[in-house]
């Protein structure tokens, strides 16, 4: 079979609409007699709500309604999930909650009514710091919870139970305490001949997409719902939205369209909810907005993390021991990542004797997300900072200490599952023969260079394809995937590498949830790999039907039979060949022979295949102000096969991106109180390509057990380890270890003694 388009450097197929402006975002939208819809807000983190008084804001000239949860007894009044939590009912949880919705024919009438709306609040004790929260005396910080959903967790990491144990807290803001263990931690660490012990903090930490949540929702008089919004899984949205509204899913058709960004965001239906409530209500269509102040206030962040590690190693550099305490700060909803954070914690190094319990904690904050590998950055931060102390402590090169720990195939992650086939230690090989890491012991003074380890073991979940033959003999591929990273040029490649044609005859179709095939979210670092095999089953299946039809016409076995440069041919024999547009021809014409050739794909949840990666990081530390520059970046990762390369390290790139920002840069501050301080771009600092320096991404190819080419995911390993990897840096350059993300220059001052700690 001839290979036309695997494996080689294309250009995203939607690039060009995008850089120009012409593709379409949800907030490009506006449908006929719409409405739009602003939200009342609490500006407490944990109150009651005593009354709402909408009388004079329903009199404002220009407002349709105004609506709160007393106005809608369906919706559940103490819901587990974030995605339920429509509009707060007698307690408010976080600063920026909704509270109340206006309706009005136009954005600005809509937000001045808002003012218009009185509401009597018995402000409560608001529990903002997690390790406060988990104390067994601490206020709780909402009414106690049963049934928890985390759907959203599992949409990220596929992580299969093993040994861990769950057990009860003491405390009510604890809702899951996991406890992970092997061997006698009191041998391992008798041992030892070093033995460290250090507590690493991260900060809550924004996604920072271009484009924020909203949302426009119809309510037809056949009681059918049309959604259209900025979310990444059109399936479990109108899952989530089926809950909400209490209706069968076929009543409810979502459109799907590109976010403008979401790295882990905008999947729970933040506007989709509150405009399909409203929506039912005035039966318009009804548009939701976020501003970008409501979205830093009120979406789903990153979390914060306390991570505590006591780590002990021979003087030959074997480890032998672990032990660790990893606590999320979830926010006012269940939804941390913990399972994913002890796995990180102890799943990159071979520990004999470890044991993880890892909390998850609620607080009076918005609830969280995923920022990509949710909670890999933050245990990534930890055992890397771990690791190199270790590493200092027995003089052992830093790279020579990883190698020798490294998990390889058939070792034990903390649950005691063996991993399959991994490329954790080809990245530090290769990492190791990088210019950046070769000129480390070479530097000007106040430089240093670091290096860290990040992983992540993917998500996993069921999809499906359908692909048709064209009358023209072009291909037409259908998926329910929405195509947030260009997956769909890859998605192109494999078809027309399936059926041995240029990739200008394939057409990739996102349909929508009446018309498409199933497919979860697109996340997780599975997209590829769930509906790229699907598609890749289809075009088995409608080439199948097509060598049927060949073998018949051209007296051969279908044995014989491959599929190259436009046609069916025989093997050995291309004279002897029917084109894809004759096949067509027999096939969709008036009178034709042949049914219409239509590939069906269905998967099932494909193996597991972990990504690792391995980062290297250069800076500078100003001795006097403390400013940490950020001078060049090296990521090795582990792809198992570059279905487009040119696209795989534009993925790369952006995680390292972001991975570096979390670790200088970004930080959600909280005040006392829990009221977010920086909820506008002014104060929440995100890097621009001036505070960035080119980033250097190089492809390991070991291949995954994946029947896809062995392809693994690739979004999501990126972002695990270039804070690390600024944090080993900075010890270099300065002789400071630094506890806590991000490094900030105060930070530094505060760790030299130059200035005094707040």
């Amino acid at each position: 079979m001839t290979t036309s388009a695997v494996g080689k450097r294309v250009p995203r197929v939607e690039g060009a609409a995008k850089v120009t402006g012409a593709l379409q975002y949800a907030c490009d939208v506006f449908w006929p007699r719409m409405l739009y819809a602003k939200v009342l807000r609490s500006p407490h983190a944990h109150a009651r709500i005593i009354k709402i008084d909408t009388t004079k804001a329903k009199a404002y000239p220009g407002v349709e309604d105004v609506l709160t949860a007393y106005d809608i007894p369906s919706l559940q009044k103490n819901p587990t999930s974030r995605g339920l939590a429509v509009l707060a009912h007698d307690e408010v949880l976080f600063h920026g909650q909704p509270v109340a919705a206006v309706l009005a024919a136009d954005l600005s009438t809509a937000e001045e009514a808002l003012d218009l709306i009185e509401v009597q609040y018995e402000e409560l004790t608001a529990v903002v710091d997690p390790l406060e929260a988990m104390r067994p005396d601490s206020p709780p910080t909402r009414a106690p919870l049963t049934n928890i959903d985390r759907s959203e967790e599992r949409e990220h990491a596929t992580i299969e139970s093993g040994s861990e144990k769950e057990q009860e807290s003491e405390s009510p803001n604890v809702t899951q305490h996991l406890v992970f263990s092997r061997g006698d931690m009191e041998k391992g660490f008798a041992d030892a001949d070093v033995i460290i012990e250090h507590t690493y903090r991260s900060s809550w930490v924004h996604q920072g997409y271009i484009e924020p949540h909203n949302a426009i929702v119809d309510y037809d008089i056949t009681g059918q719902f049309t959604v259209l919004g900025s979310n990444r899984g059109q399936f479990p949205l109108r899952q989530s939205l089926s809950n909400i509204l209490g209706v069968p899913e076929t009543k409810i058709r979502v459109i799907p369209v590109e976010p403008g960004g979401a790295f882990g965001s905008k999947i729970a239906p933040l506007t989709e909810g509150i405009a399909a409530v409203l929506a039912r209500h005035v039966r318009r269509p009804v548009k939701v907005m976020m501003s970008r102040s409501e979205d830093l206030k009120a979406s789903i962040p990153s979390p914060q993390a306390v991570i505590t590690i006591k780590t002990g190693a021979k003087k030959d550099g074997t480890l032998t021991a672990l032990q660790a305490d990893v606590i999320f700060d979830a926010g006012s909803f269940p939804g941390g990542p913990v399972m994913s954070g002890c796995t990180v914690v102890g799943g990159y190094y071979k520990f004999p004797n470890l044991e993880i319990h890892g909390y998850e904690v609620l607080t009076n904050k918005a609830s969280v997300g995923a920022l990509r590998a949710p909670g890999a950055p933050q245990a990534s931060f930890a055992i890397e900072s771990q690791m190199d102390d270790m590493a200092e402590a027995l003089g052992i090169d830093p790279i020579e200490f990883r190698l020798k720990n490294a998990m390889e195939e058939g070792d034990l992650l903390p649950n005691n599952r063996a991993y399959p086939r991994i490329g954790l230690k080809e990245c530090l090989e290769r990492i190791a023969q990088t210019p950046i890491w070769e000129r480390r012991n070479n530097l000007p003074k106040d430089h240093g260079i670091g290096l860290a380890v990040g992983g992540w073991l993917g998500g996993m979940q069921p999809a499906a394809a359908i692909l048709t033959l064209n009358s023209d003999g072009t291909i037409s591929v259908v998926v329910g995937s929405i195509d947030v990273s260009g997956v769909n040029t890859a998605f192109a490649q494999i078809a027309a590498d399936s059926f041995g044609v240029s990739m200008d005859r394939i057409s990739v179709r996102t349909a929508d949830t009446s018309a498409a095939p199933y497919s979860g979210q697109s996340g997780g670092s599975k997209v590829m790999r769930t509906v790229g095999s699907a598609i890749q089953l289809a075009a088995k299946d409608a080439l199948d039907q097509m060598f049927n039809i060949a073998a018949e016409r051209l007296e051969c076995s279908k044995e014989d039979l491959e599929a190259a440069d436009g046609a069916v041919r025989v093997k050995g024999s291309p004279d002897r060949a029917l084109s894809l547009e004759i096949i067509a021809t027999m096939t969709v014409s008036m009178g034709g022979t042949y049914a219409p050739i239509v590939g069906r794909g269905n998967t099932t949840s494909p193996p597991q295949a972990p990504s690792f990666t391995c980062q290297a990081v250069e800076v500078k530390v100003d001795p006097d102000t403390g400013e940490v520059s950020i001078l060049d970046s090296y990521c090795v990762q582990d792809v198992g096969f570059a279905l487009n390369p040119l696209s795989v390290e534009g993925q790369i790139q952006g995680g390292v991106a972001q991975s570096l920002s979390m670790g200088f840069s970004e930080e959600m501050q909280y005040n006392d109180k829990g009221i977010l301080m920086n909820s506008t771009l002014l104060d929440y600092r995100m890097p621009t390509a001036l505070d960035l320096p080119m980033i250097t991404a190089i492809l390991v190819e070991v291949p995954s057990e994946d029947p896809l080419f062995g392809v693994r995911g690739v979004g999501e390993p990126p972002i695990a380890a270039g804070a690390a990897a600024i944090a080993n840096a900075v010890k270099r350059a300065t002789g400071e270890r630094m506890y806590k993300l991000p490094i900030t220059a105060e930070r530094i001052l505060e760790a030299r003694g130059k200035v005094k700690k707040g």
